[in-house]
């Protein structure tokens, strides 16, 4: 049995980054307390979740307004994704609920759903890396990454 809540693999991949991101279905605080260990971490309540965390957190970065949110009524509608976006005044939405990773642009809006490290629907565990350097004008790719487990 797994003594961590977050996978070590997830920990190797996050080593160095600036912010973690979780979209939400964390379930128990031990998680947030695991990843605030390697970075700073935005998180937003997903439908699983008993923790006190708002609905919706608005990052920015760079140039970039992101929305975290975990769409549960709408994950997989690109429409309704990027109309929530643009109500959000973001650049970036990142979404869970729906466990499996997409990455879309729509009329200039990225939305991304990294999937999930530990309860994938209908695809692998992974997690997702997004850069966002000083200057920069879009941001229109992220890297998922499969965590072979």
């Amino acid at each position: 049995m797994q003594k961590e809540a977050v996978f070590e693999r997830v920990f190797e991949i996050f080593h160095g980054v600036d912010l973690i991101v979780h979209a939400g279905d964390i379930t128990q605080k031990k998680v947030l307390d695991e990843l605030g260990s390697i970075a700073p971490v935005v998180a937003v309540l997903g439908n699983n979740d008993k923790l006190d965390l708002k609905m919706t957190e608005i990052i920015e970065a760079g140039n970039f307004q992101i929305a975290v949110n975990h769409a549960t009524s709408y994950s997989a509608d690109f429409e309704k994704l990027h109309k929530f976006a643009c109500k959000m005044d973001a650049d970036v939405l990142i979404t869970g609920h729906i466990h499996r990773p997409h990455c879309k642009i729509v009329d200039g809006v990225l939305l991304v759903n990294p999937g999930s490290s530990n309860r994938p629907i209908e695809s692998d565990a992974s997690v997702a890396l997004m850069e966002i350097c000083d200057g920069q004008e879009t941001v229109d790719e992220i890297e998922v990454i499969f965590l072979g487990l």
